[in-house]
């Protein structure tokens, strides 16, 4: 068994597939099925089902995967400490909702980058739902979620200030302007929502329990896979949008937008990972970026990096499993 061996079953597990794995990595197809035999040789088990031309994980190898992914940042961690340099190295993938990377996360982004070139950031976007299960199979390293609730068992959680989400339209469609109120301003016109998530309880999901019990019937919407898309349409007439206070805030300042009265709603947010796994010190000094730059958390002087030593802090931090 050897990292490389290793890394090819990481990559044939994340794409279900030997023939797109082996173009990833540049090996011959009979290479990938090669180190993935010698693999499961060494262990005495399968860890794919071989179903026409897609693979699938055994259960042996989707419970195997997240301790290779460990492995494989463990591989990087010491590399970068062959390298004398001490600084982390190696690629992080995050999972997070589309308004939370490009809302909130710049700043962090930003910082890290600046402190952290050798580290390779690499985002998933989709539901809360999708980057639960792919924290705990270890296809992703660090979540941030914005759902309703706690995180699922197995998974250890930072809980973070909730965003607030708010209705937005054009201003000419103010309540006033229909002589009438919000729900009324609902049901005349076009609700513009970000498409549902499935198996959460994101922010679309709790609006829309908060209009079955109020018996507020939506006579007309339109779903977007993008935040963009759906606020662009706002500020267009098109409807009233449902986003987060985060992705519409300069909208709202400039006057191309107008918030439109409704029951105060804030989402939960946290920061994720998968309980018990190795945290290497990429993984820790994005978090604390995250924290600091882009929630504004103060961190203990001894838990900081060079990326935040200039904030003075004397809050205690630090990586428990519900911290």
């Amino acid at each position: 068994m050897d990292f490389k061996q290793l890394h090819t079953f990481a990559v044939v597990a994340r794409e279900r597939s030997f023939t797109r794995a082996s173009t990833l990595l540049s090996y011959a197809q009979s290479s990938v099925s090669t180190q993935i035999q010698a693999l499961e040789h060494e262990l005495g088990a399968p860890l794919f089902d071989r179903i026409g031309r897609s693979v699938q994980l055994t259960d042996i190898g989707r419970k195997a995967l997240p301790l290779v992914h460990d492995l494989l940042q463990i591989e990087s961690e010491l590399r970068s400490i062959a390298k004398g340099d001490g600084q982390p190295s190696g690629t992080l993938i995050v999972g997070a909702p589309e308004s939370l990377i490009a809302y909130r996360l710049p700043p962090a982004l930003t910082a890290f980058h600046r402190c952290y070139p050798d580290v390779h950031l690499e985002f998933r976007t989709g539901g809360c739902a999708e980057h639960r299960v792919a924290l705990a199979r270890g296809e992703i390293d660090v979540a941030l979620l914005l759902e309703q609730g706690v995180p699922s068992p197995g998974l250890a959680f930072k809980a973070l200030p909730p965003e607030r989400i708010v209705l937005v339209g054009h201003p000419k469609l103010r309540p006033g302007d229909l002589k009438g109120d919000t729900v009324s301003l609902l049901e005349a016109s076009v609700l513009l929502l970000v498409e549902a998530s499935k198996g959460g309880t994101s922010y679309r999901e709790v609006f829309e329990q908060q209009l079955v019990r109020m018996g507020v019937r939506i006579h007309r919407s339109m779903e977007f896979s993008s935040v963009e898309a759906v606020k662009q349409c706002a500020m267009a007439g098109l409807g009233i949008a449902l986003l987060p206070e985060i992705a519409v805030g300069e909208e709202l300042k400039a006057g191309k937008l107008v918030q439109i009265s409704w029951n105060d709603l804030a989402i939960p947010s946290f920061l994720a990972w998968r309980e018990g796994r190795w945290m290497s010190e990429a993984i820790r000094r994005w978090m604390e970026c995250v924290l600091t730059y882009a929630y504004h958390i103060e961190l203990a002087s001894g838990e900081r990096s060079q990326a935040t030593r200039a904030t003075d802090s004397s809050a205690p931090f630090s990586w428990g499993p519900h911290d």
